[in-house]
C-alpha cells in the first residue's frame, strides 16, 4: 500500500505493482541406465517465520488511493490474498498493518470527522479480515497521529485480541519532526500506545526526513514508547530513499552506544533495498545493518506493493551471508511468535 502522498504513490506503483504467474518447471529427463554415485539430498532452506509488513485495503479505501488488486471486484485487498501470497513464498505467518492512516493524506482534503469515521471503518475492516485466519495473521491498527481522534481510536481497540499494535506513517500523515507542535502530538500518541502495551510500527523515512529528524525522533519521541517494542519500517527508509543510509546510521550510532531507549527497537526490511538504491548505497546500508546486528531485523514484503516472493528476490541485492539469511528467516517479533527475536536479544 502507498506510503507517501498520492503523487509519490502513483510514481512508485508504476514500478512495482504486477501479478506474478508461477510456471511449473520442466519434467526432469529420464534417469540414465548406468550406475551413479549416491548423492545426498540437499537440505531444504529454513521457512520464513513471518512477513512483518503486509497491508490489506477495503474497497472504499481503494477508490480513493488505488494500488489495490484488480483481480477483486471491486478492487480491494483481502486476508485471503495475503495468505495466498505468503504461502507461495513459504512464509508461516503474516502481520497485517492497517492502512486507515491513509485517510489522513492531505491531498484527500477530508474533514476531521470524516477522517475519524473512515479510520474506524478501515480498522474494523482489517480486524474482520485478520480474524478469518487467527493462527496465520496478526493485526495492527493505524491512525494519523496529528488527528485529534487518534488517541480515542487507540483506546477503542484496547481490549482487542485481533489488533494488537499500532502503525504510524509520518510521510502520509505529513508529520514533521522539526515542528514542535506536531512532535508533541506524536509523543502523546506514543504514550497512549505504551499505556496499552502496544508495539508500535512506524514508517519514518522518505520525503525530506533525514538524519537530523532521526536524531530528534530518538531523543524526543522514542522515550515515550516506554516498555513497548518499536519496529522501524523499511529499515528507516522510504520514498524517495535519498536519506536512507543516513537515517539508519543514526540509529546504529545510538545502538552502538547502548542507548537504553533503543534497546527495544527492531527494523523491518520491507521494500529494502529500494529499486532506486544503487550498489554503493546498498553496500553502505549493509554496513549499518551489520553494525546494528542482523538479529534486530525482520523480514517484510510491503504486500501488496511487493509480494513476499518478490521481496525475497530483492534481498539478494543485500548479499547476505548464509548465516545472516538464516537469522533473518528465523527472526520473529515478540508480538508475533512466542519464541521470538526478543528472547534472542536478551541472551
Amino acid at each position: 500500500m502507498p506510503r507517501a502522498p498520492v503523487t509519490a504513490v502513483q510514481r512508485k506503483s508504476r514500478l512495482v505493482i504486477q501479478i506474478i504467474v508461477l510456471s511449473l518447471p520442466p519434467l526432469a529427463a529420464a534417469r540414465p541406465q548406468v550406475s551413479e554415485p549416491w548423492q545426498p539430498t540437499a537440505p531444504k532452506p529454513l521457512e520464513w517465520r513471518a512477513d512483518h509488513h503486509m497491508h490489506l485495503a477495503s474497497a472504499d479505501l481503494c477508490r480513493l488511493v488505488g494500488e489495490c488488486l484488480p483481480s477483486n471486484d471491486p478492487p480491494a485487498v483481502f486476508a485471503s490474498d495475503a495468505v495466498r501470497a505468503f504461502d507461495e513464498a513459504h512464509v508461516a505467518k503474516g502481520v497485517i498493518l492497517s492502512c486507515a492512516y491513509l485517510y489522513g493524506l492531505p491531498p484527500l482534503h477530508l474533514t476531521s470527522n470524516d477522517i475519524a469515521s473512515k479510520t474506524r471503518r478501515e480498522n474494523e475492516f482489517t480486524a474482520a479480515e485478520v480474524a478469518k485466519y487467527p493462527t496465520r495473521l496478526v493485526g495492527i491498527l493505524s491512525v494519523n497521529p496529528l488527528q485529534m481522534s487518534a488517541i480515542d481510536e487507540i483506546r477503542h481497540w484496547s481490549q482487542s485480541r485481533v489488533l494488537v499494535g499500532l502503525k504510524l506513517h509520518f510521510p502520509a500523515s505529513a508529520v514533521h519532526m522539526k515542528n514542535p507542535s506536531e512532535r508533541r502530538r506524536v509523543e502523546r500518541v506514543f504514550k497512549a500506545a505504551s499505556a496499552q502495551h502496544l508495539p508500535i510500527v512506524i514508517h519514518l523515512g522518505g520525503d525530506d526526513f533525514d538524519d537530523a529528524d532521526a536524531e530528534i525522533f530518538i531523543r524526543s519521541v522514542l522515550p515515550n514508547a516506554g516498555s513497548s517494542w518499536v519496529q522501524i519500517a523499511h529499515a528507516g527508509g522510504g520514498y524517495p530513499p535519498d536519506n536512507h543510509v543516513r537515517v539508519l546510521r543514526t540509529f546504529a550510532n545510538h545502538i552502538a552506544q547502548d542507548d537504553p531507549f533503543t534497546r527495544r527497537v527492531l527494523f523491518d526490511l520491507a521494500y529494502v533495498p529500494a529499486p532506486e538504491e544503487d550498489p554503493t548505497a546498498v553496500m553502505s546500508l549493509m554496513r549499518e545493518v551489520r553494525r546494528i546486528g542482523i538479529e534486530r531485523f525482520l523480514f517484510g514484503s510491503d504486500f501488496n506493493v511487493l509480494s513476499p516472493s518478490q521481496e525475497i528476490e530483492h534481498l539478494a541485492r543485500l548479499e547476505l551471508t548464509t548465516d545472516e539469511e538464516n537469522s533473518l528467516r528465523r527472526n520473529c517479533a515478540p508480538w508475533v511468535c512466542q519464541e521470538s527475536t526478543a528472547a534472542r536479544l536478551a541472551n
